[in-house]
C-alpha cells in the first residue's frame, strides 16, 4: 500500500504507536505544518535528508496537541506515530511543500516479554517515574510487550 504525505524532516526519529514533542520554527517546518492542517493531512517525520542513517524512512504522524513556547516564536507539536514508511518519490508541490510518495513498511509483530528481556522493562519503568513527562507522552506504556519496548 502506498500513500502520498507531506514531509518533515528532522533529527529526531518516532516509531508507530510513540509520541514525540516537535519544536518547529517559522519557515520550511511550520509551512509543512499549516499545509498538512489546512488539507486534512497526516505528516510523514524523516530523518533529516543529509542523515545518512535513517534517510529515506519515515512514520506517519498526527497532531495530537500544540502550543506556543514561552517567547511566542516556536510552535510546539505533540504527534503520534502511525505506521512506518520508505520513501519511493520526493519532489516540491505547487505550495513549495515537500511530499512523497511512500510505501507503508510491515509492522513489527507484537512479542510477550520474556524473562531474558524483563529488565528492559524494569529498566524502563524506572525512566518513566525518573522522568514524568514520558507519563505524558505514553499515557498507556505496554511494558509487557517486547516490540513496543524496543521502539
Amino acid at each position: 500500500m502506498s500513500m502520498t504525505l507531506p514531509i518533515l524532516f528532522n533529527n529526531r526519529h518516532i516509531l508507530p504507536s510513540g509520541r514525540l514533542p516537535l519544536c518547529l520554527i517559522p519557515g520550511e517546518q511550520l509551512n509543512t505544518v499549516k499545509y498538512a492542517m489546512q488539507y486534512g493531512l497526516n505528516i510523514g517525520v524523516c530523518m533529516d535528508e543529509t542523515n545518512l542513517i535513517g534517510a529515506g524512512i519515515g512514520t506517519r504522524v498526527t497532531v495530537e496537541d500544540f502550543n506556543l513556547s514561552n517567547e511566542g516564536d516556536v510552535l510546539i507539536i505533540t504527534v503520534c506515530g502511525h505506521e512506518s514508511f520508505i520513501i519511493d518519490n520526493l519532489k516540491e508541490n505547487d505550495h513549495d511543500i515537500m511530499v512523497a510518495k511512500c510505501k507503508i513498511l510491515p509492522t513489527w509483530p507484537e512479542r510477550q516479554v520474556s524473562n531474558d528481556s524483563s529488565p528492559l522493562a524494569d529498566r524502563l519503568k524506572i525512566m518513566f517515574n525518573r522522568y514524568p513527562e514520558l507519563s505524558v507522552l505514553h499515557q498507556y506504556p505496554h511494558f509487557e510487550n517486547l516490540t513496543w519496548l524496543c521502539q
